[in-house]
This record gives C-alpha cells, sequence and structure tokens, in this order.
C-alpha cells in the first residue's frame, strides 16, 4: 500500500513538474484560431486578422445582437444592391455613407455584432478587437431586453463566441461573472493553469490532424471520390457542429418593399420560450458585464454609445410592459452610475412600424434605413459623439491622406486638429431619456 501511495505521489509529483516546465518554456507554438468548427465569431476575427495584416483601420465598431446583425447586413445588401455573404462582409456601408455626409472625413466600421450576443460576449469580442491591434475610436453597442435575460443562455461560457474568444484573450479580470457555480470556478483555475489543461483542445487538434494526415496516406479516397462537402455533411448530419457556418451557407439579399413585406414572419413562440423565465442573477450578471465595457472603454479612451434598439409592441407584450419599463430604468440608472455621456433609447413607436420589420424585433432594410439615419441625427445633436465622431472622421481621413501622400503639411494637420477638438461646451450627465420618464415600473419577476 505504502509503495502505491509513494507511486502516486512521485506521479502526481511529475506530472505538476512537467505542466511548470512547459508553462514557462512554451516549447510549442499553438495557433489560437485553429479552432473544432468555424462559428460567427470566428469568421469575424479572421476577417480581422486579414483586415490587420492588410493595414486597414477601423475607426467605428458595432456590437450588438441578430437585431444589429440584421439592420445592418439588410441594408447593406439594399445600399450595395447585391448579395452579401456574411462570412466575409464585415462592415457597416450604408452606415458609413451617412456618417461621411453628416460628419466628413473618412469613416471605416466593423461589425463585431453576432447573433444571441449577449454583454458578456460583447465585453470578450471588444477585448478580442484590441488584442488583433485594431482600435476604433467609436463603439455603439445596441442592445434589448432578450440580451440580458434569454432564458436559453443562464450562463456567460455557454454561448458560441465564449468559447472562441476564451482562446484570444485573458479572462482574469471577469472571472467572477462567468460561473455560477464553484466547479465551474474550479475547471477555470485548472485550464488557467495546468498547461496540459489549458492546451487541451490544441492537442487535441495536432492529435485529429496527425492522424487525418495518417489516414490520407494509409487509406486513400478511391480514385474518382471525394471527401463530403459542408453541404452533404449538414443534410445527412443537421445538428453536428450547429454553430458552424461556412462561405455563402448564411447570406443576405437585396429586396423590394413588397418583398420584405412578404417575408414577415410571426416569431411570437421563439420569444414567449426567450423570456419565459427571466433569471434576476442573468440580468445582474450581463449588466455586471455592460459595466465592464463601458470601464474598457473609458480605460482605453474608447466613446462609447449605448443605444435600446427598435422592438415592437407585440414583443413587448410577451415580456410584459411592466418587465420592459424595468429594463428600461435599469439602462437610465446604468448610465447615470457610470456617468454614460450616451445612452438611449431609439425604440421610438412612432418610427417604425411593420413594414420596417423582418418579424417582431428584427429590422429589414427598410427599418434598418431608419435605424441608422436616426441614430446618426442624434449622435450629431450630442455634443460629446459630436465631436469625437468628428475628430475620428478627419484623423483618418488624414491618416489615408499621408499613407496616399506623404508629403502632406503637417502644419495644416494640426491646425485642422485643432479647430475640431476647441473647448467642450455643454458638459453634464445626459442619460437615457424615457419616452415614459413618469413610469414607475414593476419588478423584473
Amino acid at each position: 500500500m505504502k509503495r502505491r501511495m509513494s507511486a502516486f505521489a512521485t506521479a502526481v509529483t511529475v506530472f505538476f513538474a512537467i505542466n511548470v516546465t512547459l508553462s514557462f518554456f512554451a516549447p510549442f507554438n499553438f495557433d489560437p484560431f485553429k479552432f473544432p468548427y468555424r462559428g460567427w465569431a470566428w469568421w469575424t476575427f479572421d476577417g480581422l486578422r486579414k483586415a490587420t495584416a492588410e493595414r486597414q483601420e477601423h475607426n467605428v465598431a458595432l456590437l450588438g445582437s441578430s437585431l444589429m446583425v440584421s439592420a445592418v447586413t439588410c441594408c447593406d445588401a439594399n445600399f450595395l444592391n447585391r448579395d452579401l455573404d456574411l462570412t466575409q462582409h464585415h462592415g457597416a456601408e450604408y452606415f458609413d455613407h451617412v456618417l461621411q455626409d453628416r460628419f466628413g472625413g473618412s469613416f471605416k466600421t466593423y461589425n463585431l455584432s453576432a447573433p444571441g450576443q449577449m454583454p458578456s460576449d460583447a465585453f470578450l469580442t471588444l477585448k478580442g478587437m484590441l488584442a488583433t491591434a485594431n482600435r476604433p475610436d467609436v463603439v455603439i453597442y445596441g442592445v434589448a431586453p432578450r440580451d440580458f435575460i434569454d432564458s436559453s443562455l443562464s450562463n456567460p461560457t455557454d454561448t458560441e463566441p465564449f468559447r472562441f474568444l476564451n482562446r484570444l484573450v485573458n479572462t482574469d479580470d471577469c472571472a467572477g461573472g462567468l460561473f455560477r457555480d464553484p466547479l465551474g470556478k474550479l475547471q477555470w483555475f485548472v485550464d488557467r493553469n495546468l498547461y496540459f489543461a489549458h492546451h487541451a483542445m490544441d492537442i487535441q487538434l495536432k492529435n485529429e490532424e496527425f492522424e487525418k494526415k495518417f489516414l490520407a496516406a494509409a487509406a486513400p479516397l478511391p480514385y474518382g471520390s471525394h471527401e463530403y462537402s459542408y453541404w452533404q455533411r449538414t443534410q445527412l448530419l443537421p445538428r453536428y457542429k450547429t454553430g458552424e457556418i461556412y462561405p455563402n451557407a448564411i447570406s443576405t439579399h437585396p429586396a423590394t418593399m413588397a418583398e420584405a413585406t412578404e417575408q414577415f414572419r410571426d416569431n411570437t413562440a421563439e420569444y414567449m420560450e426567450r423570456y419565459k423565465n427571466p433569471d434576476s442573477r442573468t440580468y445582474k450578471t450581463q449588466f455586471y458585464f455592460l459595466s465592464k465595457l463601458a470601464e474598457l472603454c473609458r480605460k482605453e479612451r474608447i466613446e462609447l454609445v449605448i443605444v435600446n434598439m427598435p422592438i415592437s409592441k407585440e414583443n413587448i407584450t410577451v415580456l410584459k410592459p411592466a418587465n420592459y419599463l424595468y429594463y428600461i430604468a435599469s439602462l437610465q440608472r446604468f448610465a447615470r452610475e457610470h456617468n454614460m455621456r450616451a445612452c438611449w433609447d431609439l425604440n421610438d413607436f412612432t418610427v417604425y412600424n411593420r413594414t420596417d420589420y423582418h418579424d417582431f424585433v428584427h429590422l429589414n432594410a427598410f427599418g434598418g434605413t431608419k435605424f441608422f439615419n436616426f441614430l446618426t441625427e442624434r449622435l450629431y445633436a450630442e455634443t460629446e459623439t459630436n465631436q469625437a465622431l468628428k475628430l475620428s472622421g478627419m484623423t483618418l481621413h488624414q491618416r489615408q491622406g499621408f499613407a496616399a501622400n506623404p508629403a502632406i503639411d503637417p502644419n495644416k494637420v494640426q491646425q485642422d486638429l485643432q479647430n475640431i477638438l476647441g473647448p467642450l461646451e455643454g458638459k453634464g450627465n445626459p442619460v437615457l431619456d424615457l419616452h415614459k420618464p413618469g413610469a414607475n415600473p414593476g419588478p423584473l419577476m
């Protein structure tokens, strides 16, 4: 018995010694972009990686769930008048166009929004963007009630973006909000500190790569045959790697008003499921991550704009008006506590009607156009956002000019900067403007 215990103790000691040694010397160079499947987050950051390699600059970034995705992509498909492959299209061309018309200069927006994105995902996504050496001057985050109470995603670590982004960014500063149980925290601690646990997926992928090469050499495909394509696999095994997407698998097409109206669908049943069990702990956790996002932007000197996205009265009926008012009041309180310069309610029922929606929450191309026009005017009307965007547009324009013409006079650039910066006026503490400021919301639960 003593010999067995001694052998066990020796094995444990050796195991930990190897882990510590490998952690210090890191003999293997693993690529964090190698992942078991290429989901929305993977394609988003693949685009960022390519932009970095091509030295493309982005001075505006968009965050949000599928509500933002739909508004951007449908609007762009009509604006550009062509089909868009959403694994490759990561811009916001129409928004750039209206920003440039209103503020002058140059604008290049990167769309970081993703289906199902919650504040925890948004925080890690922006951290990931900064880690790729892309730093926007302005971040616009479109939020909605679902982002804070989705019954199908109670834990921040359940999401597809987290699984991928956990490989790109350090989560030490938000670990307290990621896990709801001690076992989850223990797993995170083990993964964080043990080399073999931290790189378990990398080792598995290396092993699969070796096995694939070995089998290809030992048992090559018969002459004239081909490996299963993505399309054949999804037909045969539709639930296998459900988060994976492939080029041209998700696309947006230009649509006329008649086509958009005909395509409207009722998604009440889906949102009855999403709203059925609002959990106060999930709600608080996601507001915690919204706070982390605000802190990150403040630290990086990024102008953060939070906007409440348009949704229909029918969807609010499913949520219950009292819960919706509680959510709006929570955004108002958040803005006040964090001294937010821009936190606005853009869900104006007098602006949008049924013809502006795909369903009861997602804007179509025509609703998206209204949204970005309305948002741009609000950005122009507020002193802080107006100056931030004018400066950002001019600065990017000047940098593009320097790249094209190194002989540009730096004294003129300096004078232009001084003219735009100027003395700040109207400083205060603007907070979310409620349609019904006297409303008294009931409890969330």
